[in-house]
């Protein structure tokens, strides 16, 4: 078993493309997505013709669910977003064709909140909520939410593989957290534990100071977290130009914040 595991694209089609590249080069063929493929970003629906056609699996975020039925949480600045996202996807210079692949497949999403195949479990927050739960690093304090999270790990589940904190790691049953880069070769072997939730990180807006796109490969009984670069600049500058966004989402990428 190979599968390469994305998530948090946030319709970043330079770093979507530079992840893929990097993927290919891996000899990775199966591509497995945790969510937020839209929203933020610039690229809504070239992003989208690459999740339709090339993805195995994708699973429901936070904003595929905003868009589709109710964005709970989201803050004025994020709303905007979220509408923008909506009348680009229905811009009448997109093809109808296009416009109806776009919205079957997003209505689709609201049907795959979550995924099981054997011990692993991949969906976008966590198993407490499978599309706004957030897991921070900071949590491995609040022994209440990480023993709720684990009791979430059932039907023989060991290992459950998540997005939406942007932030990439892995989270032990007794209240351990580490980040990708204190791990040497930021290679997990999965057997060395009971249970594990592992955070893939973001390829489309990372937010652990690292400006490189986040992504996992998950081979039999090991994971692998790997970086990529892409062109950050370029992505935002798009972001500047489209004045109906919120500025800061093209100067966090600059940071990766």
């Amino acid at each position: 078993m190979e599968i390469a595991l994305i998530s948090d694209l946030h319709a970043n089609i330079e770093a979507l493309d530079a992840t893929l590249k990097d993927i290919e080069a891996q000899g990775v063929k199966k591509i497995f997505c945790l969510g937020d493929i839209i929203d933020y970003g610039p690229n809504p629906c070239e992003v989208l013709d690459i999740a339709i056609a090339r993805f195995e699996l994708n699973i429901l975020g936070n904003h595929e669910e905003a868009l589709m039925m109710v964005a709970e949480d989201f803050n004025e600045r994020a709303m905007r977003s979220v509408d923008w996202t909506r009348d680009t996807i229905n811009d009448p210079d997109v093809p109808r064709d296009k416009r109806h692949a776009y919205w079957n497949f997003l209505d689709g999403l609201a049907k795959s909140r979550y995924a099981k195949q054997g011990e692993n479990l991949f969906l976008h927050g966590s198993p407490r909520q499978p599309t706004r739960d957030y897991v921070f690093p900071k949590d491995v304090k609040n022994t209440e939410k990480m023993q709720q999270i684990f009791a979430g790990f059932k039907g023989g589940v060991r290992y459950c593989f998540c997005g939406h904190s942007h932030i990439p790691g892995i989270y032990t049953a007794k209240g351990q957290y580490a980040h990708p880069g204190k791990i040497k070769g930021g290679e997990v072997d999965l057997s060395k534990f009971d249970k594990l939730l592992i955070n893939i990180g973001s390829v489309g807006q990372p937010r652990d100071n690292d400006t490189r796109a986040s992504y996992v490969i998950l081979y039999d009984q090991r994971v692998v977290f790997r970086r990529v670069e892409y062109d950050f600049h370029a992505t935002a500058n798009k972001l500047r130009d489209i004045k109906r966004l919120p500025s800061f989402l093209a100067e966090r990428l600059l940071v990766g914040k």
